[in-house]
């Protein structure tokens, strides 16, 4: 199995709960790179792919999913790549591992207008090591059932570039509407949940929950770091809960977007 790789924070971003043994890396150390800025999507990092008889193998960080009480959030993402396996071996083959975020359970942030529970973010050649840029992975999974986290912007880092320039580009969610604080407490009443409890176990802030930062160059991706917005898991933290020991209160897909189609 190839885990994906830690993330570095960029410099001045909040870090999180496992980060502190990361280097932060200043924005100086980025001039003259290409950056592709994308939506951190908050969800549980999952991989796809096929070992060299064709059999799918799915994974979340450092485990193949294999079943269990533990991987219950998993249960439709297991669904979701069987009914897509062909597909999927199409794009992937034996030699790429897809690297994505599984968004079905509600973690810090509440979605309810996802493009997709599953978005992908990275796609690795274990031939030769090399994370694909944006532009390959669009172009290998044209037509497929695979959808990519948002991209934000490309940009260029320059001796005038300050962070500023960077942090504008966290505004609201790309996958929330204005009524997901009302969606929420419907969606916890479903679930069982008491929705003020809900209400304080997720984020409550209107933006995203930060970026997700690329540095591409030669066809590849030679770098990735985060921004996490300052005010970014305080209430949650507060509350003495993580999401994976909580009752799922599942996120909820934009209308009309079918997972089967």
């Amino acid at each position: 199995m190839i885990k994906y790789p830690r993330t570095r924070h960029l410099h001045g971003s909040r870090l999180q709960p496992g980060d502190e043994d990361l280097s932060q890396v200043p924005l100086t150390h980025l001039v003259g790179k290409t950056l592709v800025l994308e939506e951190k999507m908050d969800g549980a990092n999952a991989g796809i792919s096929f070992d060299s008889d064709g059999n799918l193998l799915l994974q979340s960080r450092g485990h193949y999913l294999t079943g269990g009480y533990r991987e219950r959030h998993f249960n439709l993402f297991k669904t979701w790549a069987a009914a897509h396996q062909q597909a999927l071996w199409e794009c992937l083959g034996d030699h790429h591992v897809l690297y994505g975020e599984w968004c079905y359970a509600k973690h810090t942030v509440y979605y309810d207008q996802l493009p997709h529970y599953f978005l992908e973010f990275d796609i690795l050649d274990s031939r030769d090591g090399r994370f694909l840029d944006t532009p390959s992975r669009h172009a290998a999974l044209a037509g497929s059932p695979v959808v990519s986290v948002p991209v934000l912007t490309t940009l260029t880092v320059d001796h005038r570039t300050r962070i500023d320039a960077l942090v504008q580009w966290i505004g609201p969610s790309t996958a929330r509407g204005d009524r997901w604080r009302d969606h929420l407490r419907e969606d916890a009443v479903k679930a069982g949940v008491d929705p003020d409890q809900a209400a304080r176990e997720t984020d409550t802030s209107e933006s995203m929950e930060g970026l997700y930062i690329k540095v591409e160059e030669n066809g590849r991706v030679v770098d990735r770091l985060k921004w996490v917005r300052h005010d970014f898991l305080t209430s949650v933290l507060d509350s003495g809960s993580h999401w994976l020991d909580r009752p799922i209160i599942p996120n909820r897909l934009a209308e009309g977007v079918d997972l089967f189609q």
